[in-house]
């Protein structure tokens, strides 16, 4: 009787050692996927922060674009009022041929768009520069017997100062308009990897449950 007695004990005592044990692991399999759980919830807001400060400079760059656009745009119509008026003048005294002066200038404005925007073989390349540098040439051709006119001098270097800012503002609106969309797709490829950590979290979370 007292032999049985000590073999249940005994037994009693393994299980309880074993069941120690089996806890004991369970405590650090519970550890193991909360410390990676609070990892990944880490990572994850981390992501949706870069994602919304990348948002919020791309609402910046697309605030610029629409003023930098504005202000081009306000410079063009200032140009071709005062092309208007240098028009009269040159029709009035005669100062020129068929062509207005408004004619080679819008050439090259077009021109030099194409060539700034475009990817073009060495050999269009050459062709465009050559034509702009053409028209440059009958341009200031057409401008020389204007300028002596101190007047359509006036005029004339005013269209040129608004062109070269129109120029600026143009480039502007390109710069800020590629700033834009760097940002939005930093900001897309932020929130795609802040929901591929959070699936991984959640994951990690009932991992964690199944062994508490």
């Amino acid at each position: 009787m007292l032999t049985e007695l000590e073999d249940k004990r005994g037994k009693l005592g393994q299980e309880s050692l074993a069941f120690k044990d089996r806890i004991s692991q369970l405590n650090a399999e519970a550890s193991k996927w909360a410390a990676k759980r609070n990892e990944l919830n880490k990572a994850t807001k981390e992501l949706i922060d870069k994602a919304y400060e990348s948002k919020k400079l791309r609402d910046e760059s697309n605030k610029n674009v629409a003023q930098s656009k504005k202000k081009r745009d306000e410079s063009n119509e200032k140009i071709n009022q005062l092309s208007l008026k240098i028009d009269d003048i040159r029709k009035k005294h005669n100062l020129s041929g068929e062509r207005t002066i408004r004619d080679p200038r819008h050439e090259i404005d077009l021109l030099e768009f194409r060539q700034q925007t475009e990817v073009l073989s060495p050999d269009k390349e050459k062709q465009l520069v050559d034509k702009i540098a053409a028209l440059r040439a009958e341009l200031k051709g057409r401008k020389e017997p204007l300028e002596k006119n101190e007047e359509l001098g006036k005029l004339l270097d005013e269209a040129q100062a608004l062109r070269d800012q129109s120029s600026n503002y143009h480039h502007q609106v390109i710069k800020f308009a590629e700033m834009a969309q760097e940002y939005h797709d930093q900001m897309i490829g932020a929130f795609k990897e802040a929901d591929q950590t959070r699936a991984e979290a959640d994951a990690a979370q009932k991992e964690f449950l199944k062994a508490q």
